[in-house]
């Protein structure tokens, strides 16, 4: 098997078009390549063979994204990657939820841009650029 190919981007999986158009926008301001995917298993294609700086996922896509946040973890490859949930309800459950799949940082939707690009800034400046 290859090695995977290290990109300077930032994977995002959401259906909503109304979140892709605000994380974009937060996104390139870091000077980093979006890469937005609708479908979870499309984004999982992309990660196989590529390590990106951080992955978001949003809470309502089609394959839950705690299990893909847990499954991503187990990867040695992928397991430093910052996993960013956004989630519709920021209950405890939820919280409990996403600690016990490793998810890195959670976000309350709606979606608060400034406070998207802060963390966002904060993970770009601690990993190293390829």
């Amino acid at each position: 098997m290859s090695e995977a190919v290290q990109s300077n981007s930032v994977v995002v999986v959401t259906s909503s078009l109304t979140l892709r158009a605000l994380l974009e926008l937060s996104i390139e301001e870091q000077g980093v390549t979006a890469l937005f995917y609708e479908k979870a298993q499309q984004g999982l294609d992309y990660l196989k063979a590529n390590t990106p700086k951080a992955i978001v996922l949003d809470d309502g896509i089609d394959i839950d994204p705690y299990s893909i946040a847990s499954r991503l973890k187990m990867s040695r490859r992928l397991r430093d990657i910052p996993v960013i949930l956004l989630m519709g309800d920021s209950d405890d459950k939820s919280k409990l939820t996403a600690e016990f799949a490793r998810v890195d940082h959670t976000l309350s939707k709606p979606l608060d841009r400034k406070k998207f690009s802060v963390l966002l800034k904060q993970l770009m400046n601690q990993q190293p650029q390829s």
